[in-house]
């Protein structure tokens, strides 16, 4: 197997950027590392060609944009697309490009325990890697923590989990616990809370913090995939906690679901918001007033995510000062239709 700069800088215990300044002569390194590195060379015979040499100084102008396979496609995601404009807004302004790395379950199921982001960052092919979705204590979230270790050029989109890690994050918990809030406020003690199966290892400091702080409320939390048809078990779940339960709000996830939900209320006869109100999630700006009733939602700015991941990832791919490490963006609160004060 044909070893890569990756193999090289793990072997002689440093990081890639100085396997690279040693190799092009652009920076004092010292004489253990550079005797380190050579010995490394040597044990794998590793002779970069020219395109080689290229990627080590970091030119070939190619960003990676990964989504593991639990996200669902890019195309059915309304915060993904809006993600990847605001990548895509400041990539082109540099002259970079961006690289999709979509992830598979046939490709997982294959490959276990190397995601698919691993072969990109090994081989080269890219200059930096945005990373979105990671699923709690995931293979990915294992294969992060070892590429930010080699200190590869990386930002992640998510809470920040590694002492080392650059990310960009929406303060989920909090705008999650805030519908909650706003439901109670309005009379609402009995709430379903439907999350993406993503943001799973987020649920149980939700549902603690609410229990404590609003002692009044039933939440019932339900999982949803973005790979799966969801309206046969929302047509159930309405059955059973809204017709059958008494439940009398809803938390929705994003836009998306929001519609589906919106369609099996019409089959149910269940009227908005007179016999359930809807709370969602939108994150292109004005999304759930263009729905019929127009549905409140807290608005987080996917496309500003998107954009200050990648002026992050290109600050430190260009060795230009990194003035913060994490970036927290607030959401908004949209009040439409969709509520009725009990």
């Amino acid at each position: 197997m044909t070893a890569s700069i990756y193999d090289v800088a793990k072997r002689a215990g440093v990081s890639i950027s100085t396997v690279s300044r040693i190799l092009n002569n652009s920076a004092n390194v010292s004489d253990k590392k550079v005797q380190a590195v050579r010995e490394a060379m040597e044990y794998y015979q590793y002779e970069p060609n020219q395109f080689g040499r290229g990627l080590v100084k970091q030119r070939s102008n190619m960003i990676g944009v990964y989504t593991p396979f639990h996200s669902g496609s890019v195309f059915e995601s309304s915060y993904t697309l809006e993600l990847l404009k605001g990548i895509e807004r400041v990539l082109t302004r540099h002259n970079y490009s961006m690289v999709l790395i979509s992830e598979s379950e046939e490709y997982s199921n294959r490959v276990k325990g190397s995601p698919r982001f691993m072969e990109y960052v090994r081989q080269r092919r890219i200059d930096g890697l945005l990373l979105s979705g990671l699923n709690g204590k995931s293979m990915d979230e294992e294969a992060l923590k070892q590429i930010l270790d080699e200190e590869y050029p990386v930002v992640y989109i998510g809470k920040k989990f590694h002492k080392k890690g650059i990310n960009v994050y929406a303060q989920y918990e909090s705008y999650m616990h805030q519908m909650i809030e706003t439901l109670y406020a309005d009379g609402h003690r009995k709430i379903v809370l439907y999350f993406y199966t993503t943001h799973e290892n987020y649920l149980a400091g939700i549902v603690k913090k609410a229990k404590e702080e609003l002692k009044e409320l039933e939440l019932i939390p339900i999982a949803l995939s973005h790979m799966t048809d969801i309206r046969p078990d929302l047509i159930a779940d309405f059955r059973k906690y809204v017709i059958g339960g008494g439940c009398t709000a809803i938390c929705s996830p994003g836009i998306e679901t929001t519609q589906i939900i919106l369609s099996v209320c019409g089959e149910l006869r269940l009227s908005v918001p007179e016999t359930v109100s809807i709370l969602s999630v939108e994150h292109k700006s004005g999304e759930g007033r263009r729905l019929f009733p127009q549905i409140s939602a807290f608005f987080v700015p996917a496309k500003d995510m998107g954009s200050g991941a990648a002026e992050l990832l290109l600050d430190m791919i260009e060795d230009r000062p990194l003035e913060e490490t994490s970036r927290e963006y607030e959401t908004k609160f949209f009040d439409r239709e969709s509520i009725r004060q009990l």
